[in-house]
């Protein structure tokens, strides 16, 4: 089940009605904690989109608080982890540096949909994670053998790839095929 969050109305019930700008350390986290209490609530949520067109401001303390700490909370085996697949919708270029820059910093990355609707690689990726990802979200889906036969990769490169974009939670598998995460 794919559930979108306003990140601004968020901030909006945890912190104050009146602001559009993350900043601040204790902002990040008051707004990570109101996201942690949603997803506590409805267990069967499996992708989160999270919907930043309505924020102003992010700085990298809010974007370390709200972003890389979900994604580290999220990941399967993590004390609260559940294995949650998230993507960012709704950022302007500022807001994505900074989660870039974020990200990279813990080794961490995070799809993201463009406000024209292009999908994205954001913090730590290799060339060929970013290719593998343009292509599967391009199509909508793929399979090892399609991926080597589109970019003229060797099957084991191919696979390799598309196995570290689901292994960073960048892409889900459903059997063979690897999807993005809004074919949830």
């Amino acid at each position: 089940m794919i559930t979108e969050i306003d990140v601004r109305a968020v901030l909006s019930r945890s912190v104050c009605e009146f602001h559009s700008d993350l900043v601040t350390r204790s902002t990040g986290r008051a707004v990570r904690s109101g996201i942690e209490a949603h997803l506590l609530e409805h267990p069967d949520i499996t992708v989160v989109v999270l919907d930043f067109s309505a924020v102003r401001v992010l700085d990298c303390s809010c974007a370390d608080e709200i972003i890389a700490q979900l994604l580290l909370r999220s990941r399967p085996g993590a004390a609260t982890g559940r294995g949650t697949y998230f993507l960012v919708r709704g950022l302007d270029e500022v807001h994505a540096d900074q989660i870039d820059e974020v990200l990279r910093r813990h080794g961490l990355a995070l799809a993201a949909e463009e406000r024209g609707g292009a999908k994205r690689l954001l913090g730590w990726t290799t060339d060929p994670m970013r290719t593998a990802f343009d292509c599967v979200a391009s199509h909508g889906s793929a399979l090892p053998e399609e991926l080597a036969a589109e970019l003229s990769w060797p099957l084991d490169e191919a696979r390799h790839a598309l196995e570290e974009l689901a292994g960073y939670r960048l892409v889900m598998r459903a059997d063979a095929h690897y999807l993005p995460l809004t074919a949830a």
